[in-house]
């Protein structure tokens, strides 16, 4: 919930007491901060700023112009860490407006006022061919200049927001591309004998936890929110197909085993309590008792699984990017 800024803030304004006779194209030049200090700067300050440092490497980097009219030109380079309090509903195809703001602390709107520069072709903030890792500078917006109202008085205050659009590559490789494997993998089972109990078990096990660690890994780079994100649609919709895909095999399982008698008929109570077989219903004596199971039910689960889950996965994908998209 918060964005660094690595900036060069310039200001400018007329200052009489310092004005002198002469050429007006003549200037002084001050680096020194401890000279800057004993001078008259304005006091502006960040609204939302969490941490700031200056930048003193070789020297510190602070530049002062003074004219003979009296108009001053002060830069200083700064590292700044902005709160920025994003709305991740739709990450990580989300597109956020983080902002920044400039106020004066001390200084009432009667005797200071701040404006957005329109010098150097560009309107209050200039920034060039920026490439940032995670995310793309749609632009600056919103460029205002407010007036804050407290108990203390009114005071100037400047606004601007940044539009950043999150990079979507790494995300799709990283995790939408795994987690469909993952889901398809998990189909495999349905073309696995449906007596194969070791191997159906491992590779539903093993996909379901895998999704689980790449959750995990997902969720640890977020800040923890109270409401649904898009990542937490993907990756709970993923988990239901993998865990559907194991409860088909218990399904499957439990068809293949179960015990089939001649005509399908019911046991009796004399078979249930006086069975030769403890535990089980008595079997039919002859060459045809040998053990009947349900095993074309399961085939049938099976093959019906193969068209049905693929199909629901392709409609789920359809429904999902149509609305998130890919921005």
């Amino acid at each position: 919930m918060d964005y660094e800024l690595d900036i060069y803030l310039r200001q400018e304004w007329q200052d009489e007491r310092l004005s002198s006779p002469g050429d007006q194209n003549d200037m002084l030049i001050v680096s020194r901060k401890h000279v800057i200090d004993q001078l008259w700067t304005p006091d502006l300050y960040f609204l939302n700023l969490k941490d700031a440092k200056y930048h003193e490497v070789t020297m510190p980097n602070v530049l002062m112009r003074i004219y003979r009219d009296g108009s001053v030109f002060y830069s200083i380079r700064l590292k700044l860490s902005l709160s920025c309090q994003m709305k991740l509903e739709d990450y990580p195809l989300d597109t956020q407006q983080c902002g920044i703001q400039l106020a004066t602390y001390a200084h009432p709107t009667s005797a200071l006022e701040f404006e957005w520069s329109r010098k150097s072709g560009c309107d209050g903030i200039c920034y060039g061919n920026l490439e940032i890792p995670q995310f793309h500078l749609g632009g600056v917006q919103d460029l205002n200049k407010i007036t804050l109202k407290y108990d203390t008085g009114n005071f100037s205050a400047l606004s601007a927001s940044f539009t950043l659009d999150r990079e979507n590559g790494y995300h799709i490789l990283q995790t939408y591309v795994p987690t469909m494997l993952m889901v398809c993998m998990s189909w495999v089972s349905f073309w696995l004998e449906q007596t194969a109990t070791p191997a159906r078990v491992t590779l539903g096990v093993t996909t379901l936890l895998t999704l689980t660690s790449l959750a995990a890994g997902v969720r640890s780079e977020l800040p923890p929110v109270s409401y649904l994100k898009a990542i937490d649609v993907w990756i709970g919709t993923c988990m239901i197909f993998v865990f559907g895909a194991l409860l088909e095999f218990v399904l499957v399982h439990y068809l293949a085993k179960k015990r089939k008698f001649q005509g399908d008929r019911r046991k009796s109570v004399k078979e249930m309590f006086f069975s030769k077989e403890e535990g089980g219903p008595a079997e039919p004596q002859g060459p045809s008792s040998k053990k009947q199971t349900h095993i074309m039910q399961a085939k049938v689960v099976d093959r019906v699984c193969r068209v049905v889950m693929p199909l629901a996965f392709l409609t789920f994908n359809i429904i999902y990017w149509s609305v998130y998209g890919l921005g």
